[in-house]
C-alpha cells in the first residue's frame, strides 16, 4: 500500500476516535438527533476505510471484519442509545476506541508501507551522485524506484535557451529509465524525489526546465532530498562555501553531506541541521564499486593506451575563464590557462612510456560559447586536434569519468572536486597550482598535503619530475595520503547508498 493511502486511512481512524467523544458528550446531553447522525457519519467513514483496504491490500479480510464488526456496533448503539443508562456511556465511548485501536494496530503490523520513489537526474556524468541510493531503493521489495531523466538546456550569455539537450542514451544500461514525457510528477505523488541539480534558475550555463526546478517539484512529493554532485575537498571561511547557498539546499527537506565536517560548514552558514544527513555522498560507493573492477578500456583507446603509463589530464569548469580574465586584466601577463594546458600537452603528447586521457569538465565548452570567449574556444579545439593527431592520447567525453579513473595511473588537474575523489582511489596526483598552506589543509573538509603540486616561483619546475616518478611506479606520499583519505571518508565499505535510504525510508514511515 502507498504510504499516502496509509496515511489517510490512519487519520481517518484517529477522526472517528474524536468522533467517539462527541458522541458520549451529546449522549449524556441527550442529544440523540446529533448521535445519529455522527453514528451515520461513523460508519460511513469506516466502510470508507473497509473499502480502501480492499481495493489496495486484499489479502487483509481480518481488518475488513473488524471494521464489519465495529459498524454493528454503531448500529446496535443507534437503536440502544435512549436506554442507555447514563454511567454506562463511557464505556460505549471506550469499547468503540478499543475496537478502533485494534483496527489501528493491525493495519501498522500487517499492512507493509510500498514507498513511490523517483531520481530526476540530467546529466549522466553526474548519475553517480544518486546511483547508490537508486541501486538501494531499486533493491526493495517494498519500494518502487524510478529514474526520470530530465532534459535541459544550454543558454547564451544572456542567459537564452540555445539547445534542448537529453542525455538518457548516456545512462548505464542496467538503469531502466522512464521517458519524462511518461512521467507526470503531479499524479504519481511520489514519497521522496532525489535531484543533484540544485541551482534551478540561478545557472547560467544550463537549466533544466521550469516544472523540475526544486520548489516546484516539491509540491508533489513529502520529501525532496538534494545530493550534491561535487565533493567539498577544500574551504576556507575567507572564500565561504557557494554550494551552502543554493534552491536546491534550501527547498530540500534533506542534503546528503560527504562527512560530518562538511555538515558543520553548512551549519556554519545558516543551513538547519535538522536537514542535514551526513552518512557520506553516495558517488563514494561508486568509486569503491570501481575499484574492484577490472577497468574495460574503449576499443578506440586501446592502441593509444596499452602498455603505457596513463596520465588523465583534468580540467575545472571555470579555468579556461579564469586564465582568460587574468590576462584581459594584467597586460603583458600570458593566459596561465592556456599556458599550463600547453606544457602539459608539450610534456605528455608521444612521449615514450607515456599515454594521456584528457577530460575536460563536461560543461566546459558550453560555458565557454556562452561566455562568447570564441578565441578560448578555439585555443580547446586546437587542442583536441592534437589530441586526434597524437599516437599516445584520447579526449575523454564519455558521461561517466568512471572509465578513465579505472584506466589512469596518475592524475593532473588544478583544484577541484575531482581531487578528493580521486584520491579514494590511492592514486598519484600532482596539482598544478600553488601549494595550500597548513591552516587551509587543516580546516578543509579533505586535507590536501600529502599532494604533489606544481613548482612554486623560483623552483625548478616539478612536473617531469612527476612524470618519471610515475613511470618508474614510485609515490612516497601513499600512506600519509591514504591516512588523510581515511580521516575525511569513514565510510568506504560501499555502503553510503544504502544506510541514505534505510534513514530515509524509516523517517518517511
Amino acid at each position: 500500500m502507498r504510504k499516502s493511502v496509509k496515511t489517510q486511512i490512519m487519520q481517518l481512524l484517529a477522526t472517528l476516535q474524536e468522533a467517539h467523544k462527541e458522541i458520549r458528550v451529546y449522549l449524556k446531553k441527550k442529544e440523540y438527533t446529533r448521535v445519529q447522525n455522527l453514528l451515520a457519519d461513523c460508519q460511513d467513514c469506516a466502510v470508507l476505510i473497509g473499502d480502501t483496504i480492499e481495493q489496495f491490500e486484499p489479502g487483509q479480510e481480518e481488518i475488513v471484519k473488524q471494521l464489519e464488526a465495529y459498524c454493528e456496533k454503531l448500529f446496535f448503539i443507534s437503536n440502544e442509545m435512549e436506554e442507555y443508562p447514563k454511567d454506562r456511556i463511557p464505556d460505549i465511548a471506550k469499547e468503540l476506541d478499543e475496537r478502533i485501536d485494534n483496527v489501528r494496530h493491525d493495519i501498522g503490523n500487517n499492512i507493509k508501507v510500498r514507498l513511490k520513489v523517483a531520481f530526476f537526474p540530467y546529466k549522466a556524468a553526474m548519475w553517480t551522485s544518486l546511483e547508490s541510493v537508486w541501486k538501494a531503493a531499486s533493491e526493495d521489495a517494498e519500494c518502487e524506484a524510478t529514474v526520470v531523466v530530465i532534459p535541459y538546456y544550454t543558454l547564451d550569455s544572456d542567459c537564452n535557451k540555445v539547445k534542448l539537450h537529453y542525455e538518457a542514451e548516456l545512462f548505464p544500461k542496467n538503469v531502466p529509465i522512464v521517458h519524462y514525457s511518461r512521467y507526470n510528477v503531479a499524479q504519481e505523488q511520489p514519497d521522496m524525489i532525489f535531484i543533484h541539480n540544485p541551482y534551478d534558475d540561478m545557472n547560467n550555463v544550463t537549466r533544466v526546465p521550469e516544472q523540475y526546478y526544486s520548489y516546484n517539484l516539491k509540491k508533489y512529493t513529502e520529501r525532496l532530498i538534494y545530493s550534491p554532485y561535487g565533493m567539498m575537498g577544500y574551504y576556507s571561511p575567507r572564500d565561504g562555501a557557494f554550494m551552502c547557498d543554493t534552491n536546491g539546499v534550501e527547498v530540500a527537506d534533506y542534503t546528503l553531506l560527504q562527512s560530518e565536517r562538511v555538515k558543520q560548514i553548512y551549519i556554519d552558514h545558516g543551513v538547519d541541521r535538522k536537514k542535514l544527513i551526513a552518512l557520506g555522498a553516495p558517488k563514494v560507493d561508486a568509486i569503491v564499486e570501481e575499484m574492484k573492477k577490472e577497468p574495460g578500456c574503449p576499443e578506440s583507446w586501446k592502441e593509444k593506451l596499452s602498455g603505457r603509463k596513463v596520465f588523465l589530464l583534468n580540467t575545472h569548469l571555470s579555468y579556461f575563464i579564469r586564465g582568460y580574465i587574468y590576462e584581459a586584466e594584467h597586460p603583458g601577463k600570458k593566459d596561465y590557462a592556456k599556458w599550463y594546458h600547453e606544457q602539459i600537452f608539450d610534456q605528455l603528447l608521444n612521449r615514450e612510456g607515456c599515454a594521456l586521457i584528457w577530460r575536460p569538465h563536461p560543461l566546459m565548452k558550453a560555458t565557454l560559447e556562452s561566455r562568447n570567449l570564441y578565441g578560448t574556444l578555439e585555443f580547446v579545439r586546437k587542442l583536441e586536434q592534437r589530441i586526434n593527431e597524437s599516437d599516445n592520447a584520447v579526449l575523454d567525453e564519455n558521461g561517466e569519468y568512471k572509465v578513465s579513473f579505472g584506466l589512469s595511473d596518475a592524475l593532473i588537474t588544478t583544484y577541484s572536486s575531482i581531487i578528493p575523489e580521486y584520491m579514494i582511489l590511492g592514486k598519484p596526483i600532482y596539482i598544478y597550482q600553488n601549494r595550500l598552506n597548513a591552516d587551509n589543509c587543516k580546516q578543509s573538509p579533505v586535507d590536501y598535503t600529502h599532494n604533489y603540486y606544481k613548482a612554486a616561483a623560483g623552483e625548478e619546475p616539478k612536473l617531469p619530475k612527476f612524470i618519471q616518478m610515475v613511470l618508474d611506479g614510485e609515490d612516497p606520499l601513499y600512506e600519509e595520503r591514504m591516512a588523510d583519505v581515511r580521516k575525511a571518508f569513514p565510510n568506504l565499505e560501499g555502503t553510503i547508498g544504502k544506510n541514505i535510504y534505510q534513514k530515509l525510508k524509516k523517517d518517511i514511515i
